[in-house]
């Protein structure tokens, strides 16, 4: 391993760091020969990897499309292809995202509502009513609206206070680093799951090497060690 990391030149996110390092590691796993059973869940965890990255592609293009409701002439300026819809989005799919995004919010208003309850009853305060938990909920009520029209009329209105065509870019350009990251994520998960990483990096490197990657690389620690194992 030492070998490797010396020879190693990690550039990139720290994902792509990270996954540098995996990389190195799993050629010293596969040489010890710790293999192991690929687990019954793993397959359902890319399914979900795979799920998070595609929604935030189609986040990317309602944010496109909200810099059209701003100013249509950026087409011309873009291209048109700049706007298009990923081919593996279609419609069935944007619909049931969508219901899903809805619910997903939903249980956040329920289970903040509920925290904060818990406080309340804890500080000897009266709780809320249901009536407070059915008017955050107008907020959920208003995404599921919002969603009916944007797939009625095709259109994706400007959203939030003072939005500009810079701000949308900027949070497009945050949007493309996210799926860059989560797909290197994705990548190495899949390459590693018939190799028992843990194994080889606890019991047969040394320890050092990696706390050495970490600094030459500027990748925290916790990336690779437990707060138990620190």
């Amino acid at each position: 391993m030492g070998a490797l990391l010396k020879e190693m030149n990690a550039t990139g996110t720290v994902a792509e760091k990270v996954k540098a390092y995996n990389d190195a590691n799993r050629k010293v796993a596969i040489l010890c020969n710790h293999k192991r059973t690929v687990g019954a869940a793993h397959a359902n965890q890319m399914e979900k990897m795979s799920e998070r990255i595609k929604g935030c592609r189609y986040q990317k293009w309602r944010l496109k499309q909200q810099m059209l409701d701003l100013d249509p002439s950026i087409k011309k300026k873009k291209g048109a292809e700049f706007f298009k819809m990923d081919e593996d989005i279609d419609e069935d799919w944007i619909r049931e995202h969508q219901a899903f995004l809805v619910e997903e919010q939903r249980q956040k208003i329920r289970k903040k509502f509920d925290k904060d309850n818990e406080k309340r009853a804890a500080e000897g305060e009266k709780e809320m009513k249901v009536s407070e938990l059915e008017e955050r909920m107008e907020v959920a009520t208003e995404m599921e609206k919002k969603f009916k029209k944007e797939n009625k009329t095709g259109k994706v209105e400007a959203e939030g206070r003072g939005v500009t065509i810079e701000r949308i870019e900027n949070n497009i350009a945050r949007l493309e680093q996210r799926v860059d990251n989560m797909s290197v994520q994705a990548q190495d998960k899949e390459d590693n799951k018939e190799v028992a990483l843990g194994t080889s990096k606890i019991n047969y490197i040394d320890p050092r090497l990696t706390a050495v990657f970490t600094k030459r690389f500027n990748v925290p620690i916790e990336k690779f060690f437990s707060k138990a194992l620190r």
